[in-house]
């Protein structure tokens, strides 16, 4: 029996499905560990563990040391910015990912921060709460446009979501030249253009992945090319976005409003305290709760299990992201 471990927080999300797992054979077993670097190190020294199973903290140097070459790693999610792939691959260990899953999760939660901010329904909600009565005047999202940034999965699911099922016009934006959506695809208008992305929309929704092209993407050049009033929304990963530069664009109320799921810094710490996004009224805030449905949970736990198990029985898998 090969004990495999799972960072507290993942096995938390999907205890049922790894119990299950661990019921169902008995060639490896999944552990719930501590995921901060230097006790998972040591655990992994001393059980000379091969596989782990990493939620979104980040590791940056003493985990590729700990284990033994030949070993996995396999990230509970799409994204793997929070692993150092090449430290990973220069101690002989592969990474992998789990994507497909969570792409109905992540856009779901996008349609419903995109209607919180249509009908301002966290002020209502707090303003009702706290025994007043302010209805606001709110806007109908059908027939209003939309940018998609990135057309990966999540961005066509998010996209047949709104332009099929909400009669919202979609512009999606990526780096492909010429793509294929499909007739049914929700996908109205496409560019390459991030100008014209962001110039007439009237919410703009970032998909994008982490690169060192797209970190901070989102700065005060970008917020100063949407319109008066548009709503920005982040489903993706908090270093696309420059928090400074989107506190001040709400602030000064060039923005009208904005949700965000993720942060660069987790839990949320304001790069300047005095430019604490908690502090606008005009924001939406969630604790990146995108993919965390039972559902995608239960989805995410299987398929990085299986990563794990199919890669040291047989020296690869179908989700590989980066190798040796």
């Amino acid at each position: 029996m090969m004990n495999i471990l799972v960072s507290e927080i993942s096995y938390n999300k999907a205890k049922s499905t790894f119990e299950a797992l661990n019921a169902s054979q008995d060639e490896f077993t999944f552990l719930p560990s501590a995921e901060d670097e230097p006790t998972l190190s040591a655990r992994i020294r001393e059980e000379g563990i091969r596989g782990f199973i990493a939620d979104i903290y980040p590791y940056t140097g003493e985990l590729y040391e700990a284990m033994p070459e030949g070993s996995v790693i396999s990230r509970y999610g799409v994204g793997h910015d929070s692993i150092d792939k090449d430290k990973a691959v220069a101690n002989g260990i592969t990474v992998c990912n789990t994507p497909g899953v969570l792409d109905n999760a992540v856009a779901e939660h996008a349609v419903w921060m995109l209607g919180a901010l249509s009908r301002h329904v966290a002020t209502a909600d707090a303003t009702t709460k706290a025994g007043k009565w302010e209805p606001q005047k709110g806007i109908e999202v059908a027939k209003r446009k939309v940018t998609i940034l990135g057309c990966g999965r999540i961005g066509r699911n998010l996209a047949r979501k709104l332009g099929v099922g909400l009669s919202m016009e979609v512009t999606g934006y990526d780096i492909m030249e010429n793509p294929d959506f499909g007739a049914d695809s929700g996908i109205a208008h496409y560019t390459t253009n991030m100008d014209e992305a962001l110039a007439d929309a009237d919410f703009v929704i970032t998909l994008l992945p982490v690169l060192e092209s797209t970190k901070h993407i989102a700065n005060a050049e970008f917020f100063g090319k949407m319109k008066a009033g548009a709503r920005f929304i982040n489903s993706a990963r908090g270093a696309l976005v420059d928090e400074k530069a989107l506190y001040d664009a709400l602030s000064s109320g060039h923005l009208g409003a904005a949700a965000l799921d993720v942060f660069e810094v987790e839990p949320y710490q304001p790069q300047d305290p005095a430019k604490d996004l908690r502090t606008l009224s005009n924001i939406l805030l969630t604790p990146h709760v995108g993919s965390n449905t039972d559902e995608s949970n239960a989805a995410m736990a299987s398929t990085a299990a299986d990563n794990i198990m199919t890669f040291l029985k047989t020296g690869t898998c179908v989700n590989i992201v980066a190798k040796p």
